[in-house]
């Protein structure tokens, strides 16, 4: 039994209670489905990093608890001492022999150039330049100055 339009009386009737629904509006906007993505692409990344640094931290745990204690070298307590005293006493001597020297050159050139001038000063090398520029001399030292 099919009526003018092709339905049983079933179809009628499911067709009579889909008719009386109400279209709602959809939950999810595109714009809502689109930020969800990118907070999920986000987190997989995040994952990655959060993973990767606790790994570095365990390892450096590992590697910080695992270290072996350094062995003491015995020596013999004279050779020791003796050594100790040695060497310190050799090493501040030369050095403050150096500084001395040092310090006493610099005095004697700041003096003699106060009272005679740049002429004091020793000719300096020339030395290689990059693209042909003039190397610095005691001659070009005055035009250099000028120039500043």
């Amino acid at each position: 039994m099919q009526n003018e339009n092709g339905l049983t009386p079933l179809e009628r009737e499911l067709e009579a209670a889909l008719g009386g629904l109400t279209p709602t509006g959809a939950g999810l906007s595109r714009d809502r489905i689109m930020f969800a993505a990118g907070q999920a692409a986000i987190q997989r990344k995040n994952r990655l990093w959060q993973g990767i640094s606790s790994g570095l931290a365990v390892l450096l745990m590992v590697s910080i608890l695992s270290r072996p204690e350094p062995t003491p070298i015995k020596l013999h307590p004279e050779i020791v001492a003796t050594a100790a005293v040695g060497a310190s006493s050799a090493a501040l001597t030369m050095a403050e022999e150096d500084r001395g020297k040092a310090f006493g050159q610099y005095v004697r050139t700041r003096r003699a150039v106060l009272e005679r001038g740049l002429d004091v000063l020793p000719a300096s090398k020339p030395t290689r330049k990059p693209m042909g520029e003039p190397p610095l001399t005691r001659e070009n030292l005055s035009e250099l100055l000028s120039s500043t």
